[in-house]
């Protein structure tokens, strides 16, 4: 299994004073639990003999922690650069086993729509908006895991975000922002955002949710008119594709569509 094959970015020596305060630990859980049991049911002949053991564990716990918090004082993650290569294989190995679809190299990865940063000079990562201090690449790819899927299972109401974008557009098309039936989604983004802000609506989530309308609805606004995005050199918003690709968009373009009167 991936956690038991070898971590060049935390070097063996300090590894092992972790393993032995997690040992240490769990066999003093497990006797005070024990003896915690007996006080209650007034166990004097099980507290005779568990007392001096949580006495004898709680010194064993007391030393492992000294151990660790000395190998700890002469390591840093930051230290460890030269290993990053073997690291960023670990990252990479983690992700296919969790069929997590990572893209990118370290420290910077993107498991759509969602940005990952490993960042291991402030030993931590940062995965969308939030913060982690998880550095193991499993578990971290797990919770890179969990909220990807997350976001893919939250609910999108495909007709209040396509009302956003047939608003923007027609008042960036009077403003004279359009080049014939094309407006940039980038100049749609920043009026979505003028309230808000960009750090309160991403440039991420704008194409996670251009991904989203495309994905679920028939890109028709009002039965009246349709919507297309269009692809471009600048590709501001990178949005995955039905065929497994992605495209580079970069313009919304609004057609009018006739309807017979039988319709």
């Amino acid at each position: 299994m991936l956690v038991d094959e070898p971590r060049t970015l935390v070097p063996d020596e300090v590894l092992a004073t972790w393993k032995t305060l997690a040992t240490v630990m769990a066999r003093f859980r497990r006797l005070s639990q024990q003896a915690e049991k007996a006080t209650q049911r007034w166990d004097l002949r099980l507290l005779r003999q568990r007392v001096p053991e949580v006495a004898q564990a709680a010194s064993e716990v007391e030393a492992a922690a000294r151990a660790a918090e000395a190998a700890l004082a002469g390591f840093s993650a930051a230290d460890s650069t030269p290993a990053a290569a073997q690291y960023a294989e670990e990252i990479a190995r983690a992700a296919s086993q969790l069929r997590l679809p990572l893209q990118g190299a370290f420290p910077e990865y993107e498991a759509f729509p969602l940005k990952v940063t490993v960042d291991l000079v402030g030993e931590q990562a940062t995965i969308g908006r939030r913060r982690t201090t998880t550095l193991e690449p499993l578990a971290l790819m797990r919770e890179v895991q969990a909220r990807h899927q997350a976001l893919h299972r939250s609910n999108f109401n495909a007709k209040r975000f396509m009302r956003a974008l047939v608003e923007a557009y027609d008042l960036l098309k009077r403003a004279g922002k359009a080049k014939g039936m094309d407006v940039p989604l980038l100049a749609i983004y920043e009026m979505l955002t003028l309230r808000g802000g960009a750090g309160e609506y991403t440039r991420a989530e704008f194409a996670f949710d251009i991904y989203r309308l495309r994905r679920e609805s028939d890109m028709m606004y009002d039965g009246r008119r349709r919507l297309s995005f269009l692809n471009g050199r600048t590709g501001n918003f990178p949005v995955p594709n039905a065929k497994g690709g992605v495209d580079p968009l970069s313009a919304l373009s609004i057609a009018e569509v006739e309807v017979s009167d039988g319709q």
